[in-house]
Protein backbone atom coordinates (compact mmCIF):
# COMPACT_ATOMS: atom_id res chain seq x y z
CA UNK A 1 0.00 0.00 0.00
CA UNK A 2 2.83 2.33 0.92
CA UNK A 3 4.51 1.53 -2.37
CA UNK A 4 1.35 2.41 -4.33
CA UNK A 5 1.07 5.79 -2.60
CA UNK A 6 4.72 6.63 -3.30
CA UNK A 7 4.36 5.63 -6.95
CA UNK A 8 1.20 7.76 -7.26
CA UNK A 9 2.98 10.80 -5.82
CA UNK A 10 5.91 10.34 -8.21
CA UNK A 11 3.47 10.08 -11.16
CA UNK A 12 1.72 13.28 -10.13
CA UNK A 13 5.02 15.14 -9.86
CA UNK A 14 6.08 13.99 -13.35
CA UNK A 15 2.69 15.04 -14.79
CA UNK A 16 2.96 18.49 -13.20
CA UNK A 17 6.46 19.02 -14.64
CA UNK A 18 5.26 18.05 -18.15
CA UNK A 19 2.27 20.43 -18.03
CA UNK A 20 4.56 23.31 -17.03
CA UNK A 21 6.98 22.54 -19.83
CA UNK A 22 4.19 22.31 -22.41
CA UNK A 23 2.71 25.59 -21.26
CA UNK A 24 6.07 27.30 -21.61
CA UNK A 25 6.62 25.85 -25.10
CA UNK A 26 3.09 26.86 -26.17
CA UNK A 27 3.71 30.49 -25.25
CA UNK A 28 1.01 30.59 -22.56
CA UNK A 29 1.45 33.82 -20.57
CA UNK A 30 -0.23 35.43 -17.64
CA UNK A 31 -1.28 39.12 -17.65
CA UNK A 32 -2.06 41.49 -14.87
CA UNK A 33 -5.37 43.13 -15.81
CA UNK A 34 -5.35 46.94 -15.53
CA UNK A 35 -7.57 48.70 -13.03
CA UNK A 36 -10.03 50.03 -15.59
CA UNK A 37 -11.96 52.11 -13.13
CA UNK A 38 -8.83 53.90 -12.03
CA UNK A 39 -7.65 54.36 -15.62
CA UNK A 40 -10.99 55.96 -16.61
CA UNK A 41 -10.86 58.25 -13.61
CA UNK A 42 -7.32 59.29 -14.48
CA UNK A 43 -8.29 60.17 -18.05
CA UNK A 44 -11.25 62.23 -16.86
CA UNK A 45 -9.18 64.06 -14.30
CA UNK A 46 -6.45 64.82 -16.83
CA UNK A 47 -8.87 65.81 -19.57
CA UNK A 48 -7.67 68.76 -21.63
CA UNK A 49 -7.48 69.78 -25.27
CA UNK A 50 -4.32 67.74 -25.88
CA UNK A 51 -6.28 64.65 -24.84
CA UNK A 52 -9.13 65.57 -27.17
CA UNK A 53 -6.63 65.75 -30.01
CA UNK A 54 -6.25 61.97 -29.99
CA UNK A 55 -9.74 60.91 -28.94
CA UNK A 56 -12.61 59.97 -31.20
CA UNK A 57 -15.75 62.05 -31.49
CA UNK A 58 -17.66 59.36 -29.60
CA UNK A 59 -15.22 59.52 -26.67
CA UNK A 60 -15.48 63.28 -26.57
CA UNK A 61 -19.26 63.11 -26.30
CA UNK A 62 -18.93 61.29 -22.98
CA UNK A 63 -16.79 63.96 -21.39
CA UNK A 64 -17.42 67.33 -23.04
CA UNK A 65 -19.40 70.14 -21.44
CA UNK A 66 -20.39 73.60 -22.63
CA UNK A 67 -17.37 74.99 -20.77
CA UNK A 68 -14.92 72.83 -22.77
CA UNK A 69 -14.05 73.08 -26.44
CA UNK A 70 -13.32 69.58 -27.75
CA UNK A 71 -10.88 69.07 -30.59
CA UNK A 72 -9.72 65.87 -32.23
CA UNK A 73 -8.35 64.37 -35.39
CA UNK A 74 -10.54 64.70 -38.49
CA UNK A 75 -13.38 62.18 -38.33
CA UNK A 76 -15.41 61.03 -41.32
CA UNK A 77 -19.09 60.15 -40.76
CA UNK A 78 -19.60 56.59 -39.59
CA UNK A 79 -22.70 56.42 -41.77
CA UNK A 80 -22.59 57.53 -45.39
CA UNK A 81 -26.12 58.89 -45.00
CA UNK A 82 -24.69 61.54 -42.66
CA UNK A 83 -23.18 63.68 -45.39
CA UNK A 84 -20.68 66.34 -44.37
CA UNK A 85 -22.39 68.86 -46.64
CA UNK A 86 -26.14 68.92 -47.04
CA UNK A 87 -26.83 67.94 -50.66
CA UNK A 88 -29.86 70.26 -50.78
CA UNK A 89 -27.78 73.35 -50.23
CA UNK A 90 -25.37 72.51 -53.06
CA UNK A 91 -28.11 71.95 -55.62
CA UNK A 92 -28.42 75.13 -57.69
CA UNK A 93 -30.49 73.47 -60.43
CA UNK A 94 -33.61 75.36 -59.33
CA UNK A 95 -31.95 78.78 -59.45
CA UNK A 96 -32.73 81.15 -62.30
CA UNK A 97 -29.40 82.29 -63.70
CA UNK A 98 -31.02 85.39 -65.14
CA UNK A 99 -32.02 86.68 -61.70
CA UNK A 100 -29.82 88.40 -59.09
CA UNK A 101 -28.73 86.57 -55.94
CA UNK A 102 -28.07 87.67 -52.36
CA UNK A 103 -26.70 85.69 -49.41
CA UNK A 104 -28.21 86.64 -46.05
CA UNK A 105 -25.97 85.56 -43.17
CA UNK A 106 -26.72 85.41 -39.46
CA UNK A 107 -23.98 85.31 -36.80
CA UNK A 108 -23.65 84.34 -33.12
CA UNK A 109 -26.63 81.97 -32.89
CA UNK A 110 -28.59 79.90 -32.72
CA UNK A 111 -30.98 81.63 -30.34
CA UNK A 112 -34.66 81.60 -29.48
CA UNK A 113 -35.25 83.93 -32.47
CA UNK A 114 -33.63 81.66 -35.08
CA UNK A 115 -36.80 79.55 -35.68
CA UNK A 116 -38.71 82.75 -36.56
CA UNK A 117 -36.13 83.54 -39.24
CA UNK A 118 -36.25 79.96 -40.52
CA UNK A 119 -40.03 80.19 -40.80
CA UNK A 120 -39.98 83.30 -42.99
CA UNK A 121 -37.21 81.79 -45.14
CA UNK A 122 -39.30 78.65 -45.63
CA UNK A 123 -42.44 80.64 -46.47
CA UNK A 124 -40.53 82.52 -49.18
CA UNK A 125 -38.67 79.53 -50.63
CA UNK A 126 -35.39 81.12 -49.57
CA UNK A 127 -32.16 80.00 -47.89
CA UNK A 128 -29.57 81.62 -45.65
CA UNK A 129 -26.27 80.87 -43.92
CA UNK A 130 -25.96 80.73 -40.13
CA UNK A 131 -22.51 81.19 -38.59
CA UNK A 132 -22.81 79.33 -35.31
CA UNK A 133 -20.89 79.64 -32.04
CA UNK A 134 -19.99 76.32 -30.43
CA UNK A 135 -21.11 77.39 -26.96
CA UNK A 136 -24.74 77.46 -28.15
CA UNK A 137 -24.75 74.11 -29.95
CA UNK A 138 -25.87 71.83 -27.11
CA UNK A 139 -28.73 74.13 -26.14
CA UNK A 140 -30.10 74.47 -29.68
CA UNK A 141 -29.54 71.07 -31.29
CA UNK A 142 -33.08 70.94 -32.67
CA UNK A 143 -32.71 74.36 -34.25
CA UNK A 144 -29.38 73.38 -35.83
CA UNK A 145 -30.94 70.29 -37.36
CA UNK A 146 -33.85 72.39 -38.62
CA UNK A 147 -31.37 74.76 -40.30
CA UNK A 148 -29.79 71.85 -42.16
CA UNK A 149 -32.99 69.94 -42.93
CA UNK A 150 -34.56 73.00 -44.56
CA UNK A 151 -31.63 73.43 -46.93
CA UNK A 152 -29.82 76.27 -45.21
CA UNK A 153 -26.11 76.34 -44.43
CA UNK A 154 -24.17 76.31 -41.16
CA UNK A 155 -20.81 78.05 -40.90
CA UNK A 156 -18.24 78.02 -38.10
CA UNK A 157 -18.03 81.17 -35.92
CA UNK A 158 -15.67 79.83 -33.20
CA UNK A 159 -16.63 78.46 -29.80
CA UNK A 160 -17.03 81.63 -27.75
CA UNK A 161 -16.53 84.53 -30.17
CA UNK A 162 -12.87 85.25 -29.44
CA UNK A 163 -10.88 87.68 -31.55
CA UNK A 164 -8.70 85.17 -33.38
CA UNK A 165 -5.96 87.74 -34.05
CA UNK A 166 -5.15 87.64 -30.32
CA UNK A 167 -4.91 83.87 -29.73
CA UNK A 168 -2.17 81.26 -30.08
CA UNK A 169 -2.19 78.67 -32.86
CA UNK A 170 -3.25 76.06 -30.31
CA UNK A 171 -6.21 78.15 -29.19
CA UNK A 172 -7.11 78.85 -32.81
CA UNK A 173 -7.28 75.10 -33.44
CA UNK A 174 -9.53 74.58 -30.42
CA UNK A 175 -11.84 77.43 -31.36
CA UNK A 176 -12.35 76.24 -34.93
CA UNK A 177 -11.95 72.46 -34.82
CA UNK A 178 -13.69 72.18 -31.46
CA UNK A 179 -16.74 74.00 -32.82
CA UNK A 180 -16.73 71.78 -35.92
CA UNK A 181 -16.81 68.73 -33.63
CA UNK A 182 -19.69 70.05 -31.55
CA UNK A 183 -21.75 70.82 -34.65
CA UNK A 184 -20.94 67.40 -36.11
CA UNK A 185 -21.95 65.65 -32.89
CA UNK A 186 -25.29 67.50 -32.89
CA UNK A 187 -26.13 67.24 -36.60
CA UNK A 188 -23.80 64.90 -38.48
CA UNK A 189 -22.74 67.96 -40.50
CA UNK A 190 -19.32 69.62 -40.64
CA UNK A 191 -19.22 73.32 -41.66
CA UNK A 192 -17.33 73.96 -44.89
CA UNK A 193 -16.95 77.72 -44.33
CA UNK A 194 -15.90 79.97 -41.46
CA UNK A 195 -16.39 83.58 -40.36
CA UNK A 196 -13.98 84.99 -37.76
CA UNK A 197 -15.61 87.05 -34.98
CA UNK A 198 -15.64 90.80 -35.72
CA UNK A 199 -14.39 89.90 -39.21
CA UNK A 200 -10.93 90.12 -37.66
CA UNK A 201 -8.35 88.23 -39.70
CA UNK A 202 -5.44 88.74 -42.07
CA UNK A 203 -3.87 86.67 -44.82
CA UNK A 204 -1.62 84.75 -42.42
CA UNK A 205 -4.48 83.90 -40.07
CA UNK A 206 -6.80 82.96 -42.94
CA UNK A 207 -4.33 80.33 -44.10
CA UNK A 208 -4.24 78.79 -40.61
CA UNK A 209 -8.03 78.56 -40.44
CA UNK A 210 -8.04 75.96 -43.27
CA UNK A 211 -11.50 76.96 -44.48
CA UNK A 212 -12.82 79.62 -46.86
CA UNK A 213 -13.22 82.81 -44.77
CA UNK A 214 -16.52 84.58 -45.41
CA UNK A 215 -16.85 88.29 -44.64
CA UNK A 216 -19.55 90.69 -45.92
CA UNK A 217 -20.39 93.61 -48.19
CA UNK A 218 -23.50 94.93 -46.39
CA UNK A 219 -23.26 95.51 -42.61
CA UNK A 220 -26.59 96.16 -40.87
CA UNK A 221 -24.89 96.88 -37.53
CA UNK A 222 -27.94 95.28 -35.96
CA UNK A 223 -25.91 94.35 -32.87
CA UNK A 224 -25.45 98.08 -32.23
CA UNK A 225 -28.71 99.72 -33.25
CA UNK A 226 -31.18 96.95 -32.25
CA UNK A 227 -33.65 98.82 -34.44
CA UNK A 228 -35.82 96.96 -36.95
CA UNK A 229 -36.41 99.96 -39.21
CA UNK A 230 -32.69 100.81 -39.40
CA UNK A 231 -31.82 97.20 -40.26
CA UNK A 232 -34.44 97.06 -43.00
CA UNK A 233 -33.37 100.38 -44.49
CA UNK A 234 -29.67 99.46 -44.49
CA UNK A 235 -30.38 96.34 -46.52
CA UNK A 236 -33.03 97.62 -48.93
CA UNK A 237 -31.21 100.88 -49.71
CA UNK A 238 -27.82 99.25 -50.37
CA UNK A 239 -28.29 95.67 -51.52
CA UNK A 240 -27.14 94.58 -54.97
CA UNK A 241 -26.59 91.41 -56.93
CA UNK A 242 -23.87 89.27 -55.30
CA UNK A 243 -23.96 90.87 -51.84
CA UNK A 244 -23.26 89.02 -48.60
CA UNK A 245 -25.37 90.64 -45.87
CA UNK A 246 -24.32 90.54 -42.20
CA UNK A 247 -26.94 90.16 -39.45
CA UNK A 248 -27.15 88.46 -36.05
CA UNK A 249 -29.95 86.09 -35.05
CA UNK A 250 -29.51 86.97 -31.38
CA UNK A 251 -31.92 89.88 -31.45
CA UNK A 252 -35.69 90.20 -31.72
CA UNK A 253 -35.23 93.36 -33.83
CA UNK A 254 -33.25 91.34 -36.37
CA UNK A 255 -35.89 88.60 -36.53
CA UNK A 256 -38.55 91.26 -37.12
CA UNK A 257 -36.41 92.87 -39.82
CA UNK A 258 -36.01 89.49 -41.53
CA UNK A 259 -39.80 89.17 -41.71
CA UNK A 260 -39.87 92.40 -43.74
CA UNK A 261 -36.67 92.13 -45.76
CA UNK A 262 -36.95 88.53 -46.99
CA UNK A 263 -40.35 88.82 -48.75
CA UNK A 264 -39.44 92.28 -50.04
CA UNK A 265 -36.18 91.07 -51.62
CA UNK A 266 -38.01 88.15 -53.21
CA UNK A 267 -40.63 90.58 -54.54
CA UNK A 268 -37.82 92.65 -56.08
CA UNK A 269 -36.60 89.57 -57.94
CA UNK A 270 -33.69 88.51 -55.75
CA UNK A 271 -32.99 84.86 -55.07
CA UNK A 272 -31.91 84.39 -51.45
CA UNK A 273 -29.29 81.65 -51.32
CA UNK A 274 -26.59 80.23 -49.06
CA UNK A 275 -22.99 81.34 -49.43
CA UNK A 276 -22.04 77.98 -50.94
CA UNK A 277 -24.95 78.14 -53.39
CA UNK A 278 -23.91 81.61 -54.44
CA UNK A 279 -20.33 80.50 -55.07
CA UNK A 280 -21.53 77.67 -57.30
CA UNK A 281 -24.03 79.97 -59.04
CA UNK A 282 -21.22 82.45 -59.77
CA UNK A 283 -18.66 79.77 -60.63
CA UNK A 284 -16.39 81.00 -57.83
CA UNK A 285 -14.33 78.39 -56.01
CA UNK A 286 -14.45 78.73 -52.23
CA UNK A 287 -10.77 78.07 -51.53
CA UNK A 288 -9.55 77.44 -48.00
CA UNK A 289 -7.39 80.21 -46.62
CA UNK A 290 -8.93 82.86 -48.89
CA UNK A 291 -11.49 85.48 -47.84
CA UNK A 292 -14.65 86.54 -49.66
CA UNK A 293 -16.58 89.80 -49.14
CA UNK A 294 -19.04 89.43 -52.01
CA UNK A 295 -19.57 87.57 -55.26
CA UNK A 296 -20.11 90.37 -57.73
CA UNK A 297 -19.96 89.77 -61.46
CA UNK A 298 -16.65 91.17 -62.75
Amino acid sequence: MKKVLILSLIALMILSINIGANAKEGGIQQYNLPNLGHAKYSVEKALDFSVYASESVEEQQETKSEEQVPADEEQAPADEEQALINPEQQDTSELDYDKPVVALTFDDGPSKYTPEILEVLRENNSKATFFVVGSSVNKYKDTLNQIINEGNEIGNHTYNHKDLTTVTDEELYKQVKGTDDLIYSATGYTPAIMRPPYGASDDELNKKILKPVIKWSVDTRDWENRNTEMIVNEILENVQDGDIVLMHDLYESTAEAAKIVIPELVERGYQLVTVSEMSEYRGISLTEGEQFYNMYIN
